[in-house]
């Protein structure tokens, strides 16, 4: 499992038309709003992204001892790649909430 490439270039799209429209208390409503349908669409992904069903929940231990440690190799990475879309998860939400607040 690695962080999907779509995420990564939505999640730096956001930041850039959020850093475009600051101040976000001056910026027009249209704008918020198509901030917070980035922001929705966003989240959207990642919580995708995050209930796939991936190595973490489907790996079971080969019999070879060579494989066995290549799969918890595996596995590790997988599960940083899930922790830090689970940050990427929380950060976004509170985006969007932020976001929300506004309009």
């Amino acid at each position: 499992m690695t962080v999907p490439a779509n995420i990564i270039s939505e999640q730096a799209a956001l930041q850039a038309q959020i850093a475009a429209a600051n101040p976000l208390s001056r910026a027009s409503s249209a704008t918020v709003k198509a901030l917070q349908l980035n922001a929705e669409n966003l989240v959207s992904d990642i919580q995708a992204a995050l209930t796939a069903t991936g190595i973490i929940d489907t790996w079971s231990a080969p019999v070879d001892p060579q494989v066995i440690v290549a799969g918890i190799n595996s596995l590790v990475e997988a599960a940083g790649d899930q922790a830090s879309l689970s940050l990427m998860r929380g950060v976004t939400g509170r985006v969007l909430a932020n976001l929300d607040q506004l309009a």
